[in-house]
């Protein structure tokens, strides 16, 4: 049973982040052709939504729970300094992307839908401050949660170390 949730642990990791290492792909793609914008934002929003969220915030904590039991129950959580390391990261990456990155990308959809079809206004040097500095905002968090996520790989990997499952 033990591998049945290390099984799930990491597909719902993969499920959940594997895609969002692309954004910074489709990020520098919509620089180059803008009026792609609003696609991309609905697909990243729509990715957040379908996958990441559900996968990442209820099967993921649930096979990780799953583990914890089958290894020993709380007693063994609190023995394990790398994992509630690993857990604090987690909780603060996860409140980062529901307090701040998910309104934000919400935010510059309906901006985007706002705007006027077509290319920009003749003379126009870049989007209009709002949306830039929206699209910052989301370039910056998407930094933090890549970085926090590496984090977290790194110690759930090395900090297990051999430790689950014996």
């Amino acid at each position: 049973m033990f591998a049945f949730f290390m099984w799930l642990h990491i597909m719902s990791a993969i499920i959940a982040f594997g895609p969002t290492f692309s954004y910074p792909i489709m990020g520098m793609m919509v620089a180059k052709q803008p009026q792609h914008a609003l696609f991309v934002v609905k697909l990243q929003e729509s990715v957040a939504m379908k996958l990441t969220y559900p996968f990442g915030l209820v099967v993921l904590p649930l096979a990780g729970i799953g583990m914890i039991w089958k290894i020993g129950g709380l007693s063994w959580l609190f023995d394990t300094t790398w994992l509630l390391a690993g857990l604090g990261v987690y909780i603060v990456a996860f409140a980062y992307s529901l307090a701040v990155q998910t309104p934000t990308g919400m935010k510059l959809m309906h901006a985007l839908e706002k705007m006027p079809p077509g290319p920009p206004p003749e003379g126009s040097t870049g989007p209009p401050p709002e949306i830039a500095a929206m699209v910052k905002k989301l370039q910056l968090g998407g930094m933090f949660l890549t970085l926090m996520l590496i984090v977290i790989m790194v110690i759930m990997v090395f900090g297990a170390n051999g430790k689950l499952g014996s």
